[in-house]
Parts: C-alpha cells; sequence; structure tokens
C-alpha cells in the first residue's frame, strides 16, 4: 500500500498536475518522465524489498518496472531479474499515433465515463459528448468548428447540471435528423444504483432538453449498457437497457426493452418479448447473424453463461417473438465477460463477434496477468472470445486461430479501421477500481481478416483506466482517429482523456452518411457491400453496417470504411433495415464523404459542403 500511494503520488504529480502528451503511454519516452521524482524513487525502493522477499510477485514486478520508467531508467538499469521486457516504441522517431487532446483543449480531467461522437450540431464535423463517473461530474459537450478546433458548448447547451454517468449512447430516436443522447447510470453500485438514466433530446439547434420522464424512460436500476435498433420494423429505434442484479443481494433489477410509440414516447415490452432478463448485465448489444434485416440480441452476464435471442419476428410487436440459441450458437463464453460488439472481422459479409473477458477474482493482479503474457505463458483469467460467424446461425470459436488467447480486462471498448485496410481494428480500454491496477490499454491491427497483431507499441499503450472509446474522422481527412475516457471508478483515480490523431496512410476510403426514411432514420442495422476494383483490376467487397461500434463507447453513425488498394468503386448495395428494401448505387466517387438516402436514386457527394447530417 505504501508503495503504490507513492507511485500514485508521483503520477499525480507528474501525469495530472503537470502532463504531457507522453504522459503515462508506456513504454515511456523522455517527455513523459517525471520531473517530480520522490514518488516513483521511493516506489522503486519498496518495491526493491518486496521483491527481495516475494520475487515471484509478478505485480510488484511490473510496477517496479512503471517505476523506474517513470525516472528514466527502464530499461538499462532495472536490475536484470526483475525486468519486464516490453516492445519498443513504434519507429524511432518517437510513436506513430500522438495523444493531441492537450492541444485542442479536450484533455478533460475525470473518472471513469462514457463517450458518445457524432454529428450534433448538423455541420457535418463529429462532435464529442463526455461523462464522467463522480455524482457531481458535470457532463461535457465539445463542437467541431471545422477548422481543427472545438469548443465547449456545455452551458450554452443546456447542459448544466447534466452530472455523473458511467457509459452513454446515442441515436436519432424522433427522426428529426438530429442524433439524441442517453446517458447511463448506477452501475457496480448495486443497491445503491438507483440512479436514473437521461434522455437528452437534441433540438437542432444547439442545444438539448432532458425529456426521460415524458419519454417514459425513467427507471431507477444500476446500469452501464444499452443498446438502440428497430426490432419491430416500424422505422422507430427502440432501447434495450441491460441492469445488474448481483447474485445473492435479495433485489432483482430485470431489463428492459422500450418499445419506440412513434410520438416522442416508450413502452417496456420485456416481459411481453421475453427479454425480461436478470443477472449481472454487463453488455448488450443488437446484430444481424443472418442477415433477414431484423436485429438479434447479445448479452454479456458477468459471472454466468451469455445470450443470444434470436428474432424470429411477429405480425405485431404483442406478439413478437425472440429464441434464446447461445448454447446451439456457441456464445456462451466467456462466464466472466464484460464489453462486446458485433463487427465483420473477415469481411465475409456476416457479422461475428468479439465478447471480452473480465474475471473479477483477479481485478488485483492485473498487472501479473500482463506479465504473464508478456512471457508468452498462458493465463490464469479467463481470455476474451472471438466467435466467427458460419451463417447458420452458428459460430465458430475463432480465439486462438486469430492470436487472440489473451486476457485483456476489457472494461472500454470499440473498433474502427486505422490504416483504412478494409478490415476493422480494436482498441481494448483496460483496468480495475484498485490502484494498482495500472496495465496499458491496447490495441489489435486486423491483418487480412486471418488474425490480429498488436500494436499496443505505436503510442497505445496508456497506463491509467480506459473507458469509453470512439474511433472517428474528426478532421474529414479519411483517417479515423481514438477519442478515450481515462479515469479510475474511485474518488482520485484521475486521469486526463486522450485523442489519438491518426498519421495517415496511403490506402483508399469513402465515408457513408446513411439516412433511412421508410427505415430509422439514423439508419441503424442497415447493411452496406461496397464493391470495388482495385489496381490491377480485380474485384473486392467491403461489408459495413451502421451502428455506433462498441458497448463501452458510443462512435459516429457514419460508416466510415476503409477500401485498401481500391482504385474505384464499381456500386454499393445497401439493404435498408425493415422496413426498408434493397437499393444500389452505381459508380460512387472514392476517397470522398457520399449522403445516401433511402428512396432517392442519387447519392450526394458532401465531402466539400460542410453539411452531411442533420435537416438540410
Amino acid at each position: 500500500m505504501l508503495a503504490i500511494a507513492y507511485l500514485r503520488m508521483g503520477e499525480l504529480q507528474n501525469c495530472v498536475d503537470n502532463p504531457t502528451s507522453y504522459s503515462c503511454i508506456v513504454p515511456l519516452q523522455p517527455e513523459g518522465f517525471h520531473r517530480a521524482r520522490t514518488g516513483a524513487e521511493n516506489a522503486t525502493r519498496i518495491y526493491e524489498r518486496i521483491l527481495d522477499h516475494f520475487p515471484d510477485d509478478f505485480n510488484s514486478k511490473w510496477l517496479l518496472n512503471v517505476s523506474y520508467m517513470a525516472l528514466g531508467k527502464y530499461p538499462h538499469q532495472v536490475p536484470e531479474e526483475w525486468l519486464v521486457e516490453l516492445m519498443p516504441p513504434g519507429s524511432d522517431e518517437g510513436f506513430l499515433f500522438r495523444d493531441v487532446a492537450s492541444e485542442l483543449g479536450l484533455n478533460i480531467l475525470g473518472l471513469s465515463g462514457g463517450v458518445a461522437v457524432d454529428d450534433f450540431s448538423g455541420n457535418g464535423y463529429h462532435d464529442i459528448f463526455m461523462t464522467s463517473y463522480g455524482l457531481r461530474d458535470q457532463c461535457r459537450l465539445f463542437f467541431n468548428n471545422g477548422d481543427g478546433s472545438f469548443t465547449d458548448v456545455t452551458e450554452s447547451a443546456g447542459l448544466k447540471g447534466i452530472v455523473s454517468g458511467l457509459n452513454v449512447i446515442h441515436a436519432d430516436y424522433n427522426n428529426s435528423g438530429f442524433p439524441d443522447i442517453f446517458i447511463l447510470r448506477g452501475g457496480w453500485l448495486n443497491p445503491g444504483g438507483n440512479h436514473p438514466n437521461s434522455l437528452l433530446r437534441n433540438n437542432g439547434d444547439g442545444t438539448f432538453t432532458d425529456v426521460t420522464k415524458e419519454a417514459g424512460l425513467l427507471s431507477f436500476k444500476p446500469t452501464q449498457t444499452a443498446a438502440w435498433a428497430d426490432f419491430d420494423g416500424d422505422g422507430y429505434l427502440d432501447l434495450y437497457i441491460g441492469n445488474e442484479t448481483l447474485p445473492g443481494s435479495g433485489v432483482s433489477y430485470s431489463n428492459e426493452l422500450y418499445r419506440n410509440n412513434g410520438d416522442g414516447t416508450f413502452t417496456n415490452v420485456a416481459a411481453q418479448s421475453g427479454l425480461d432478463v436478470s443477472g449481472f448485465t454487463k453488455s448488450v448489444v443488437w446484430g444481424d447473424i443472418n442477415n433477414n434485416g431484423l436485429p438479434d440480441l447479445y448479452i454479456s452476464l458477468l459471472g454466468a453463461p451469455n445470450l443470444l435471442f434470436a428474432n424470429r419476428g411477429g405480425s405485431h410487436y404483442r406478439e413478437w417473438k425472440f429464441e434464446e440459441i447461445a448454447q446451439i450458437a456457441g456464445v456462451q463464453q466467456p462466464i466472466h465477460s464484460f464489453p462486446a460488439f458485433f463487427f465483420d472481422f473477415d469481411n465475409d459479409g456476416y457479422e461475428d463477434l468479439l465478447v471480452f473477458d473480465y474475471t473479477t477474482s483477479m481485478i488485483t493482479d492485473l498487472g501479473s496477468e500482463f506479465v504473464k503474457g508478456l512471457r508468452g505463458e498462458a493465463p490464469n483469467a479467463e481470455t476474451l472470445r472471438l466467435y466467427r460467424n458460419l451463417g447458420n446461425e452458428k459460430f465458430e470459436d475463432y480465439t486462438e486461430k486469430a492470436g487472440l488467447k489473451i486476457a485483456l480486462f476489457t472494461m472500454g471498448c470499440n473498433y474502427g479501421d486505422l490504416n483504412n485496410s478494409g478490415f476493422p481494428d480494436f482498441y481494448s480500454g483496460a483496468g480495475a477500481p484498485d490502484l494498482r491496477s495500472i496495465v496499458p490499454n491496447r490495441m489489435f491491427v486486423n491483418v487480412d481478416g486471418r488474425h490480429f497483431e498488436e500494436i499496443t507499441h505505436w503510442g497505445f499503450g496508456h497506463i491509467q483506466k480506459g473507458h469509453g472509446i470512439a474511433f472517428a474522422d474528426f478532421d474529414n481527412n479519411g483517417q479515423q482517429d481514438i477519442y478515450a475516457v481515462q479515469g479510475g471508478a474511485y474518488e482520485g483515480d484521475v486521469a486526463y482523456n486522450l485523442l489519438f490523431r491518426n498519421p495517415g496512410n496511403d490506402n483508399s476510403w469513402i465515408h457513408l452518411i446513411m439516412e433511412g426514411v421508410k427505415a430509422n432514420r439514423s439508419a441503424i442495422g442497415t447493411r452496406v457491400a461496397i464493391h470495388t476494383l482495385d489496381e490491377e483490376g480485380k474485384e473486392k467487397t467491403f461489408f459495413k453496417r451502421v451502428n455506433t461500434g462498441g458497448t463501452f463507447g458510443s462512435g459516429p453513425l457514419r460508416v466510415e470504411s476503409g477500401l485498401g488498394n481500391a482504385r474505384e468503386i464499381e456500386k454499393i448495395v445497401v439493404h435498408w433495415p425493415k422496413p426498408g428494401g434493397m437499393e444500389v448505387f452505381e459508380n460512387p466517387p472514392i476517397n470522398r464523404i457520399v449522403k445516401i438516402k433511402e428512396g432517392e436514386r442519387e447519392y450526394e457527394d458532401v465531402t466539400e459542403t460542410g453539411i452531411v447530417s442533420g435537416v438540410n
């Protein structure tokens, strides 16, 4: 306790009071070394004493190496028997990706929290909404000015007094043309987590109104996870909320399915739909596992087999049917799971499933598990699971083949395409409330849909706790950046949020603004097939789906697709979710931002207009 107190003191004096773009990113570079050295020096001394008596204490071994890094003495002055070898930085010139949040005024200090990124203002550029877990922590909204700068509009947007929140999701629930925001609260607090969530309606004029009560969404249950989808195909987005029931607590908080009535209000139909699940729900995510246009629901339960409800449809929402098929589909693990998301990692047109691990019995041993992984040893904790969709409502456990037989203890997560290869990469924000749980957040790049390679050492290895994460192209240059909310759960365990700027690449891309008419206006659930020709005239198709990505971090609804070495796009085939149909758009431009509206024969190139969303 004394050792971590000294190390945390050093982090506060240096990374919090005097931060740089390189603070807390391992392996530390000179710009990230501690100038106030007392904390790290004393931590080093005490961890060495601990290891003299307990040489197999891998957790203390890792924290000793962190202390040496902070002093600029890693690796050359670390005693050989205690050295933990990390991969070197991504290039001789330093990091390939660099945190620029402080330069843009986006390095908000706080506890764990959520993030929603989208064009909330309607000017064609992605804005950032964020929360922090503290009960009095003010939410923040930053509008993107389109010139590389951001403006804090929290007060002028009418958000003053909207506080706390562990996670955030967004969508256009009332089909107004402007995305709305839903804040989730009470997670991990068990019976003490009876905090109401908040639905913030986007008024389209730069302001928001809290309409939680009038919309029928006021409830008092501990949660941090929810997801939007039009489950009954009526053109309006519905909301599923996963609540946390602690086994043995004597209190049950069943999950909720709120059907959108189409008039700005919702009705809870979870019981009649068979979706009033009770368990310690840590993630809920909609996907379309069989490409039938109806969203299916995956539920991650911490400490119990996970659930997959196949949407079997119905003639009326009162008779709507869901069938639980997780065991048959082979997607019940890991038993100790946390966030999850559907994504097409192998680009075959069927959504695959990534479910992250979180073995709660080992959350004080994150450093030990991390060191074992570096040494090539099998983890003691459960590992994450990557499930490949076989196209018949069954999945193959592809984890080991993909090189992901690892324990990440993921909290925040999301996916995107850092190098515009056309294949999705993912970023994992790791950690636990314990102050000793300072392991790197980790980045994995997709190699042609065959396996994943870790590229954490490209500048992503931040060792403060990682939470809400969003991949987004903030400057409309075709390259996805990453915004990440950092910070712990305990008061005082604060950290600065990060914005990793993409240095760029030579691959092709297209960004699609999808607008439903018969389908929900956000177009959530829309499947897109982008048919391309490469430089040699070979055909290649890239499959995407409109959603906000992971379940702890809400990315833009714009489809931001890399296209590899494509030189032209032959056509884009769009499958709108029910009640929409299929449409084909011929010869759209490459390396552009294109708007596609359901029912209109022509796409619109909006790259230069600056207005790519909203009512126009």
